[in-house]
């Protein structure tokens, strides 16, 4: 399989690259394209599935892995300049944890709730940048809690673990962080000013 190495690359020259490579295989036929930054890669993604090409995506810290298998016999003709967004369109999103648990009901529901969002945060592509963790939330990064294991998988898939420093010292549990960084309200508010959008479950 051809592997085509856009890294370091600002649009459109991904796009293009890309689409050279699709039109010289042959239907059934794949390429595989490295891709280090999110825009490029959601641009170049949306220009292959709009000209009928099956696009698969695997993500290992920074760097995306695209592979493009070849559907049609027609020659992808789309215009790649007009998928270029502008810098900063696709800022990275981040999940913001103020809690333990998830919603305002029942605590035993909102654990149940706050395992089940964590788990499916890894199925849901683009991942968030950052997953920040303040007052009780602290307490999902920390000894004891069940969600170090899938917090500590999207840590080595390059999504950042925020701990708020002071919040650990309140609750006296800075010496058992288990995932992630201890922070403090600077970091914290510059990750969520430079952020896309904020989700808070």
């Amino acid at each position: 399989m051809k592997t085509i190495d856009c890294r370091g690359m600002q649009c459109p020259k991904p796009l293009i690259l890309t689409k050279k490579a699709i039109n010289s295989i042959e239907v059934g036929q794949s390429i595989e394209i490295l891709i280090d930054n999110e825009t490029s890669r959601q641009n170049v993604e949306r220009f292959l599935m709009d000209n009928g090409v099956e696009v698969a995506v695997v993500q290992e810290g920074a760097l995306f892995s695209l592979t493009a298998t070849k559907r049609s016999k027609d020659e992808v003709a789309g215009n790649e300049k007009g998928y270029c967004s502008p810098p900063g369109a696709h800022r990275p999103h981040v999940i913001c944890f103020s809690s333990d648990t998830m919603g305002s009901g029942p605590a035993e529901l909102g654990a149940i709730l706050m395992k089940a969002f964590v788990n499916t945060i890894k199925e849901v592509k683009p991942l968030p940048s950052h997953c920040v963790f303040y007052n009780s939330g602290v307490n999902l990064v920390v000894e004891g809690s069940t969600l170090i294991e899938p917090l500590q998988k999207l840590s080595e898939q390059g999504v950042k673990i925020l701990a708020c420093g002071t919040c650990l010292d309140y609750f006296n549990v800075k010496d058992k962080l288990r995932v992630g960084t201890v922070s403090n309200m600077y970091t914290i508010l510059e990750t969520l000013s430079g952020a896309g959008h904020v989700i808070k479950p």
